[in-house]
C-alpha cells in the first residue's frame, strides 16, 4: 500500500485501484506528476506519512488563535508577530 500527500492532507489513502477499498484511488500518473512538480509526496507506508506531516498539528497547538494573533499585530507589531510565528515554526521544523 502507498500513501499520497498533496497540499497538506491525505488525499488519497490507496494507489492501487482495488475493488474492495474503501478508498478512493488515484492513478499512478496523476500521484508521479504532482511528485515530479512538488505538489505532493508518495509514501509506502503509514508511519513515514504520519512522521512527515505530524509539524503540522504540533504547529497548530502552539500557533495562538487568530485573534490572538491579529491583536499582537495591532499592538506590538508585524515584526513582534513574525517572530512569535517564526518560534513556533523553528520548533517544529518542516522535514
Amino acid at each position: 500500500m502507498r500513501f499520497f500527500y498533496r497540499d497538506g492532507a491525505i488525499i488519497y489513502e490507496r494507489i492501487e485501484l482495488e475493488k474492495e477499498s474503501h478508498t478512493l484511488p488515484v492513478e499512478e500518473e496523476v500521484a508521479n506528476t504532482s511528485v515530479s512538480d512538488g505538489t505532493g509526496q508518495l509514501f509506502d507506508n503509514q508511519r513515514d506519512l504520519m512522521t512527515a506531516s505530524r509539524y503540522k498539528a504540533d504547529r497548530r497547538m502552539e500557533f495562538p488563535s487568530i485573534a490572538e494573533q491579529l491583536d499582537k499585530m495591532y499592538h506590538d507589531g508585524f515584526d513582534a508577530w513574525k517572530e512569535d510565528i517564526k518560534a513556533v515554526k523553528d520548533a517544529h521544523p518542516k522535514p
